[in-house]
């Protein structure tokens, strides 16, 4: 029969012959980081964590989410209160989601500041840049489905802003609201865009961002002052990006925890309630 450690070899070896997967993580851990390991670069490998780990909470919170308006901010009440370990989720998802606009914008600077969007990496920018987009999308379908005052009224004035665009804006407006007016229907369509189709488009894009990145190669400052030094990804790099993900974990855990985000009254359309930008 064999030992555990030799039927456990024959397994692997078994599910490598047919995907290769050992070769595709070999070549994932052997990339060339010219200039060698630096703190500097684990803002990607950071934002990948903070995707996961947006999924993560996300399809734990939609167990208990109902996407109505009679129902959504009496189901966020219920996380928040009664499940158990929800308000942590609820917090680790709503300050997950702030984290990463920081981070992405942080990304985006050094890769300005570094010129590492010049030669042959300026589709490296250009689905970056879409990145960006897609997570303001997100931070934007994912602040009303709360269904409270401020969530209500904030994204009334984000729709009615996207309506003013020209030429476009009429039309765009009345997709996203479903009608003419902020409905149980618009929810409904943000929650379908929130959890679907907008981490669909997330994904395939990051795939499309690394295998372009990992094609042209990294860049940095490193390349300016001629450094020949050559580190892979594996051992140092990979730590690093462990430690700095660890480091954001546990903040976020830090802030759910003892700064759990507010759940104000349940929307009144027909309330005077002044939004403001939550930053």
């Amino acid at each position: 029969m064999g030992t555990p450690t030799s039927r456990l070899k024959k397994l692997s070896n078994w599910i490598d012959e047919r995907t290769g997967v050992t070769h595709l993580w070999r070549g994932a851990l052997d990339e060339p980081i010219r200039g060698g390991a630096r703190w500097a670069y684990v803002f990607g490998s950071a934002l990948a964590f903070l995707f996961a780990l947006q999924l993560i909470t996300g399809m734990l919170l939609s167990i208990y989410y109902v996407p109505s308006a009679d129902h959504a901010h009496a189901s966020v009440a219920f996380i928040q209160k009664v499940v158990r370990g929800g308000a942590l989720f609820r917090g680790l998802h709503a300050y997950g989601a702030s984290a990463m606009i920081v981070l992405l914008v942080a990304h985006i600077s050094q890769t300005f500041l570094y010129g590492a969007y010049k030669q042959n990496r300026e589709l490296v920018w250009l689905v970056g840049g879409l990145l960006l987009l897609l997570i303001l999308a997100f931070a934007f379908t994912g602040y009303l489905l709360p269904w409270d005052q401020e969530a209500y009224f904030a994204t009334k004035v984000g729709v009615s802003i996207a309506g003013e665009v020209p030429v476009v804006g009429p039309a765009q407006r009345k997709i996203m609201l479903g009608g003419s007016d902020l409905t149980s229907l618009t929810l409904s369509r943000f929650f379908m865009v929130h959890v679907l189709l907008l981490p669909l488009l997330l994904g395939l894009l990051i795939v499309v961002h690394v295998y372009l990145f990992r094609r042209a190669g990294p860049a940095g400052p490193t390349h300016n002052r001629n450094d020949r030094r050559v580190d892979r990804f594996f051992p140092k790099q990979l730590l690093k990006d462990s430690i700095a993900a660890l480091i954001i974990f546990v903040a976020l855990l830090a802030l759910a925890k003892f700064f759990p985000p507010r759940l104000g009254p349940e929307a009144d359309p027909s309330s005077g309630f002044l939004a403001r930008p939550p930053w």
